[in-house]
């Protein structure tokens, strides 16, 4: 009977953390826009988790209304020059409810008058929830994730 017990609640604590650990190494500096910062890894260095190589780095602000500017730094927390990205990043609002995972897309534009990603992120079914963005740079393909959003 104990065991009948405790295997539901194994299984559900592994799903908790399914996506706790971020997708690149743990940042420890302040954000300059008051929002939250997150790495930017190479999108096929995702699964690394905190192993990934730290590409760049991006900050995440929100509006009440939904907007949403992705603010993107070098190494030592100064602004990017935008010249080699692509003009539009996807985004996705990511939400997890009893196993079952949804995925809302949205668009970001590059604002080279603010120098962020800009756009208008939907409405998230519950909280926490995470953002993940993509775009690109060249040929490579980079991610950063803001998770435990609320």
């Amino acid at each position: 009977m104990k065991r009948l017990l405790m295997m539901p609640l194994l299984l559900s604590s592994l799903a908790a953390f399914g996506h706790d650990e971020g997708h690149g190494p743990k940042l420890d500096d302040s954000p300059r826009e008051g929002g939250m910062l997150a790495p930017v890894v190479l999108a096929s260095e995702a699964k690394l988790g905190p192993k990934a190589a730290l590409v760049y780095k991006a900050e995440l602000v929100r509006g009440e209304d939904g907007a949403v500017k992705v603010f993107l730094y070098d190494g030592a927390l100064k602004p990017l020059m935008l010249a080699g990205l692509s003009p539009k990043a996807n985004a996705a609002l990511l939400t997890e409810w009893k196993g079952k995972a949804t995925k809302t897309n949205f668009t970001l534009t590059l604002d080279r008058v603010i120098w962020a990603y800009v756009g208008k992120a939907p409405k998230a079914p519950r909280k926490p929830y995470n953002i993940d963005v993509t775009f690109s740079e060249g040929k490579r393909k980079l991610l950063s994730a803001f998770d435990n959003l609320d």
